[in-house]
């Protein structure tokens, strides 16, 4: 049981008697975990941009890159980069924001509107990361198989259709931004959820 169930409960407890728990007193309470909640979807922001940063330098650093530009997706790959550097320090800023927003609040009021706020900019940032991911993925297959002869020479390697190749393929992928999507549902929805609950909570006091 976390302290502001058992605040709560203590509050119960003291009905009728003197001297009582003040509403400002939970709701300071709510205000601390909210920001803490806000704070860690920052910081979680952060190392995810860190850890993406770090598989692009490695797999440029491995030589990896260069199957890429092999197949003159350098300049596509340049770009998707960008953008999606871009999208994850908008971000970054985003939940900074209102991070900083949820600190200076000074009524509950407020605090449930930056509590609602931060909630669509979480499933904004997942579901924009998620369809740029996805779309990225297609883009590089679909011309792979369309315009170069890369699946038919792993096809006459492997000595398989090629479909069976370009299906694979879309399968590693789906697999991929499968277990991104869960990383998601699972890290940024347990903060998601707890906020929730401190929304509810704020609902109960304003009653």
């Amino acid at each position: 049981m976390d302290e502001l169930e058992l605040l709560k409960k203590e509050w119960k407890k003291q009905e009728g008697e003197l001297p009582k728990l003040s509403y400002d007193q939970i709701y300071r309470m709510i205000l601390k975990k909210s920001s803490s909640m806000v704070k860690w979807l920052f910081i979680i922001c952060v190392l995810e941009f860190i850890l993406w940063m770090s598989i692009d330098v490695i797999v440029r650093f491995t030589g990896d890159f260069n199957e890429f530009e092999e197949y003159n997706l350098k300049g596509f790959m340049f770009v998707s980069t960008i953008f999606s550097y871009g999208i994850l320090l908008y971000f970054i800023l985003r939940f900074y924001r209102n991070y900083k927003r949820i600190q200076t609040t000074d009524s509950a009021k407020v605090l449930m509107q930056n509590i609602l706020k931060t909630r669509k900019t979480v499933k904004y940032y997942v579901w924009i990361n998620l369809s740029f991911l996805t779309l990225t993925a297609l883009a590089v297959v679909g011309y792979l198989a369309t315009f170069t002869d890369a699946y038919v020479v792993e096809a006459d390697q492997e000595k398989v259709p090629i479909f069976i190749i370009i299906i694979s393929a879309i399968i590693v992928l789906s697999i991929f931004v499968g277990l991104v999507a869960l990383f998601y549902r699972v890290i940024y929805g347990i903060l998601t959820r707890r906020l929730k609950r401190n929304y509810e909570e704020l609902k109960k006091l304003e009653l």
